[in-house]
């Protein structure tokens, strides 16, 4: 494909861009509750969130534009990642979505028990702010607190496609993503300034609160010189986009509650101020526009840390001869195989069904033998079952020991794993956390890493290699920093970091990337968008009937 060609097809991609303004108007016309939220109107919802979101992060320029009117304000994430295409090749997708649930979840009306959890840890601080925090209306607070976050229902409706482009396009001739996300942010520009107009007259305006994603789609698509891609074995580089940790200066290992790079946070920009990425474009905030990019609790601990934790407890649970019987063999592969038989044993008696089919060297990535670090490659819901299950173990050791002398080690394993458990507190809770609920997350990540630093010195001691620190441990600790800072700010409710998560994301990703895999290859992009939606309208159809049944 020559430059003219790539030219049209520039053009063409962006024929089939989608616009938010649309999806806006569509929705506030057809369905408002699909982008403003359930329990209340999609008004007073709005109205709630910016209420809230004030208090934690005052300087987005939503409160200088729309001060007035942020009734008419709708709160929008982009969502971007790559998923698999035809022929062993990528397709990326970009989405937006609304922060606002919009589908009852049976698990949050059911409340919560992290007060009588909290009465067990009495060493979590209360941290209470310095200064009292302004007055909200107490109105706006009920109805904060019952958004719900946006994770249930289908995900076609719930994520609005804007683009799905080929990697077979995009690696040949990069700037036709460059293009595209600059088209996106001309979009979402034009609407926080000019809004959109629906049928009854009114104007609805959106706002950009998140950049959702992994840590490879945020390097790459804001093009971060400070990024995960920057650890190595001989230099100590710059790891993080929003302070400056990973230097000499500023260890990203420091897990202590005031760490030494909490005062470099977004005090410089993560990329070239000469060139900006695109999506800087989009009114978000002056002083840090380097904030927009949230982590995600998702790919930070079911697909990271929680990986490395069940690598590196199994490991050691096996080297250390605690899968062993007089008689059995002692190779690696052969504790590795009676330890998954162990483990299916206790899915069948729980009534669990796994994705995973063994335990062995190359699926903890063993590659080199005992001198490389082990991990886990499971799924996320994969991840939560091997934590339970080591849960169960280690509760038996504890209780009846197969190796004497490691009881101490048994309990810290065990306390890194329920930590790591803990965090999924967040889906039994709403959109925003009561204090109580946001001190309880934030002792189950401190426990988490600090239990992960000290099983990694253990280790150490004993001559195995695990629990190697990475990147996604910084990142996990950037957001309990942010709870700490918002519980010091006395903010009333919390926001919860499972508004940034990924998981409904990946569904709508594998979604819209199967239909890639389905389509005719010279067309694709356009058939993708066609039948996705022809589905949005039979779904939309399926809730209307839904509805006029319940009546």
């Amino acid at each position: 494909m020559d430059h003219q060609d790539a030219t049209s097809e520039t053009g063409l991609l962006r024929t089939h861009h989608v616009k938010p303004q649309d999806w806006v108007k569509y929705w506030m016309d057809t369905s408002p509750e699909t982008i403003g939220g359930c329990n209340n109107d999609a008004e007073t919802n709005f109205s709630a969130f910016w209420a809230l979101y004030r208090l934690q992060h005052p300087e987005h320029k939503v409160f200088q534009q729309h001060g007035d009117r942020l009734h008419k304000v709708v709160p929008l994430c982009i969502h971007g990642d790559e998923g698999r295409a035809v022929k062993r090749t990528n397709f990326l997708v970009c989405s937006v979505e609304s922060v606002l649930g919009s589908v009852q979840d049976g698990r949050v009306s059911q409340g919560c028990s992290c007060e009588a959890k909290l009465m067990s840890r009495p060493s979590i601080p209360t941290y209470e702010p310095d200064t009292p925090p302004p007055a909200i209306d107490p109105n706006m607070l009920r109805v904060a607190a019952e958004q719900l976050t946006n994770f249930k229902g289908h995900s076609y409706l719930s994520r609005m496609l804007i683009f799905g482009v080929g990697g077979w396009v995009y690696k040949k001739h990069p700037h036709i993503v460059d293009a595209l996300f600059e088209e996106l942010s001309i979009n979402m520009t034009d609407l926080f300034e000019n809004g959109v107009k629906v049928q009854n007259g009114d104007t609805y305006y959106a706002a950009c609160v998140a950049v959702k994603g992994d840590m490879d789609f945020h390097a790459k698509v804001m093009d971060l010189s400070r990024s995960y891609k920057n650890v190595g074995t001989k230099n100590r580089l710059e790891i993080c986009h929003m302070c400056r940790a990973g230097n000499r200066q500023y260890s990203f290992e420091d897990y202590r509650e005031s760490p030494e790079w909490l005062s470099t946070l977004f005090q410089s920009r993560p990329w070239n101020t000469d060139s900006p990425p695109s999506l800087c474009q989009i009114p978000f905030d002056d002083q840090s526009p380097e904030r927009i990019l949230q982590g995600d609790t998702f790919h930070l601990i079911k697909l990271g840390i929680a990986r490395d934790v069940i690598g590196g407890v199994l490991i050691l649970l096996l080297r250390l001869k605690f899968f062993d019987h007089e008689g059995s063999p002692t190779n690696l592969d052969s504790r590795f195989q009676r330890a998954h038989s162990y483990f299916a044993l206790w899915c069948r008696a729980t009534g669990k069904t796994a994705g995973l089919r063994s335990f062995t060297p190359s699926f903890f990535n063993m590659r080199h033998g005992l001198m490389s670090a082990p991990w886990a490659s499971t799924k996320g819901s994969d991840s939560i079952l091997c934590l339970e299950w080591l849960v169960f173990t280690l509760n038996q050791q504890m209780a009846n020991p197969t190796v004497a002398g490691h009881d101490r080690m048994l309990k810290q394993m065990h306390q890194v794993c329920e930590a790591c458990l803990g965090v999924n507190m967040v889906h039994s809770h709403g959109l925003w956390l009561k204090r109580t609920c946001a001190r309880l997350l934030y002792g189950h990540f401190m426990t988490l890493l600090r239990g992960y630093a000290l099983l990694g010195q253990k280790a150490l001691t004993l001559k195995i290699r695990a629990f190697i620190q990475k990147p996604k441990c910084h990142g996990v600790h950037h957001i309990a920093v942010s709870l700490k800072r918002q519980l010091k700010l006395g903010v009333p409710l919390v926001l919860s970091p499972q508004a940034f998560a990924c998981e409904i994301c990946e569904d709508f990703l594998g979604r819209i990337s199967r239909l890639s895999r389905r389509v005719g290859f010279r067309l694709c992009h356009l058939r993708v968008i066609q039948r996705y939606f022809l589905k949005v309208s039979a779904l939309i159809r399926k809730r209307k009937d839904q509805k006029r049944k319940k009546r």
